[in-house]
């Protein structure tokens, strides 16, 4: 059994599974199935089938069946609200989008979305275009003020988790990593989050979480796994480091002000929110350093997308310190 296969026991061919998704979400019949080989905890497929393509996303066994009820509703919001993100079908039994099949003894949790005939950025291997980032700060600030307020997921990847994940991990990286990291630390708890407004984050908007239709070119969120009622500018943060941040200074600071602008077209940030989001952004690189240490070390993670984020964390890390923390 591989890693993949591991995350949720699955003990059958694959094909056996789809076999049942066809069924029972009325997706025509089953025709062939691949695993999607990124992301780190849920198990994610391309099912094909007689009536087109879908996104099966099967919850990793670590996650309680409370959990993959809350994180369905998350998805649900988003579709629901008219976000761009892929169709959601749900199952012909009871009329649900969440699906709790057990097969030769283990239980898969899932979820049906519609595939986009595209790819995600970092497959592509390219940043937005400067249009398609005005249209990620819009959608994305639409999201931010949608009103839901889900149960809090703790997510060990999230700025918002800075604290605990640095006193559980900092042990792990480099020295020079730590230098910086302490710093960001120390920069960090001055900060007053009860002053910073709150929405529905996406927690994830990144070059993996966002997919370019091949014909259109339209741009679909996807991977709503980490959703949050958070501070709206961890969003910000973490989409501003992961896709305008070229570490050249002058590109880099000009993508950021066409994020920014387009994002507050739609919702003006606060004085406080400006004032803390250089800390935000420096944070945001520390802790994906922490944690792509742990997944190397402690989780044996020697995968290229785990190396990718890393080294962009570390590159990330010092270029967002010294030339915005320090002005």
């Amino acid at each position: 059994m591989n890693s993949f296969e591991s995350r949720i026991n699955l003990n059958i061919p694959l094909s056996s599974l789809s076999e049942v998704v066809s069924e029972i979400y009325w997706l025509g019949k089953f025709k062939e199935n691949k695993i999607i080989e990124i992301g780190y905890e849920d198990f994610n497929y391309i099912l094909s089938t007689t009536k087109g393509k879908y996104i099966v996303k099967v919850f990793s066994t670590i996650r309680t069946d409370k959990d993959t009820i809350n994180l369905t509703n998350r998805a649900v919001s988003a579709f629901e609200n008219g976000i761009s993100c892929p169709k959601l079908y749900k199952n012909i039994g009871g009329g649900n989008y969440l699906s709790f099949i057990e097969i030769s003894g283990v239980k898969y949790r899932l979820i049906v979305m519609d595939y986009i005939e595209g790819n995600d950025f970092y497959t592509l291997d390219s940043k937005p275009n400067d249009k398609e980032l005005i249209t990620i700060a819009k959608e994305l600030a639409k999201l931010n003020n949608i009103d839901y307020r889900p149960p809090l997921i703790y997510d060990k990847w999230a700025i918002i988790n800075f604290k605990e994940e640095y006193n559980k991990n900092i042990s792990l990286v480099s020295k020079d990593d730590k230098i910086l990291i302490d710093k960001v630390y120390e920069k960090f708890n001055q900060i007053d989050l009860t002053k910073l407004k709150y929405g529905f984050v996406h927690g994830d908007i990144i070059v993996t979480n966002i997919i370019k239709e091949a014909k259109s070119g339209k741009l679909y969120f996807i991977d709503f796994s980490v959703s949050n009622y958070l501070p709206r500018i961890v969003d910000i943060a973490v989409s501003i480091c992961d896709l305008c941040l070229d570490f050249n200074e002058k590109e880099a600071l000009g993508r950021m002000k066409i994020f920014l602008n387009a994002y507050q077209h739609i919702s003006p940030l606060s004085e406080y929110e400006k004032e803390c989001l250089n800390i935000f952004l420096a944070t945001h690189q520390a802790i994906t350093v922490l944690e792509t240490t742990r997944e190397k070390i402690e989780e044996n993670n020697d995968s290229k997308e785990n190396e990718d984020f890393l080294k962009k964390g570390q590159v990330g890390l010092r270029f967002v310190f010294n030339h915005l923390t320090q002005k």
